[in-house]
């Protein structure tokens, strides 16, 4: 059978992606080199802190077609509309040369996944590395490439050999750990930032007896920057045209009043009516998965203080599961 990523390489690198901008807590997102969306679309879901939910998403590219499929699958639908989110959302596309700062936001993060080996490495890369750690300066910057050394395990590629190709007959260069390690360290002394260097994928299911450890097939660099300070204007490339808006929209959002009183308190008892098991058992986890219970609650921290505070009037603390799932037992 033939060698497969599991999951999927893709997929592994937005979850990578995705988990690094949740744990800092990012909620103004730039994704560089957009294409047609698949990168915003992984963060229009909900993440696991609903303390800082990500609330404005941007993306930037050159190829108008592109732009045109992303506007298509981020625009909400009839289950955004159905579904009401608990937090705002507003997604901006813009038009563009990336190397050029967008005029007028000011992202806490920069993705830029897997876009620098399309770009030239002596003159754009270095330009792009510009826009991003030295004009938008955002507290978190997450690059990913292709890393050089794993296509020794793609024999097609000739890896090593006079004849040896690269994996996209659109990449202009790919580099090694060892090239990728010296652009990021460069970069971050250039700009005020640390870097640590990760790998992704670093096994394939099926692999044949010769399959050759070398890194992870996609690289990452994480840059977090040392000092306070957003977007610095002087640094734009004037004589280069600015990019410029090519869509904007906005999430239908959960503004109804919340229920007080009698009347929360004969909701929640319904909503965990409907989720417990034979023993009347709730996990608090399971109830917060209950949308309309997000909408009441708006953060799960607040839905626990209303449950230690309340619960006495239909529930008590589980004992056999409350110390690790915070669970209740109807009365």
């Amino acid at each position: 059978m033939t060698p497969y990523f599991w999951p999927a390489m893709w997929e592994q690198r937005r979850i990578c992606i995705a988990q690094t901008l949740y744990q800092h807590r990012a909620q103004k997102v730039l994704d560089v080199g957009c294409g047609e969306g698949n990168m915003l679309a992984f963060l229009v879901a909900p993440g696991p802190n609903d303390e800082h939910p990500v609330e404005q998403l941007y993306g930037i590219d050159i190829d108008a077609d592109a732009l045109a499929v992303a506007r298509d699958r981020l625009l909400p639908d009839e289950a955004d509309r159905r579904d009401l989110r608990v937090d705002p959302l507003s997604v901006r596309l813009f038009y563009g040369n990336a190397t050029v700062p967008i005029c007028g936001i000011s992202p806490d993060a920069v993705v830029c996944s897997e876009v620098i080996e399309h770009i030239s490495e002596t003159e754009e890369v270095p330009a792009l590395t510009r826009a991003i750690l030295g004009s938008y300066r955002p507290h978190l910057a997450v690059f990913t490439t292709p890393n050089a050394e794993f296509n020794v395990n793609f024999p097609a590629l000739a890896y090593g050999t006079p004849s040896a190709q690269l994996r996209h007959s659109d990449h202009k260069f790919e580099w090694t750990r060892e090239q990728f390690g010296k652009w990021a360290a460069q970069a971050a002394s250039t700009f005020g930032y640390t870097v640590e260097l990760r790998g992704i994928g670093f096994s394939m299911r099926n692999a044949t007896d010769d399959f050759k450890p070398s890194g992870g097939c996609s690289q990452m660099a994480v840059f977090v920057r040392k000092e306070p300070g957003g977007l610095d204007p002087t640094s734009s490339t004037a004589s280069e045209e600015m990019p410029r808006l090519f869509a904007q929209f906005e999430y239908p959002v959960y503004l109804l009043p919340v229920l007080e009183g009698q009347d929360l308190l004969t909701f929640v008892q319904t909503a965990a009516r409907s989720i417990c098991d034979n023993q009347r058992v709730f996990q608090v986890a399971v109830l917060w998965d209950v949308l309309e219970v997000k909408q009441q609650f708006k953060r799960l921290q607040a839905l626990h203080c209303w449950l230690e505070a309340r619960a006495c009037a239909f529930a008590q603390l589980s004992v056999t599961t409350a110390s690790k799932d915070h669970a209740y037992q109807l009365i």
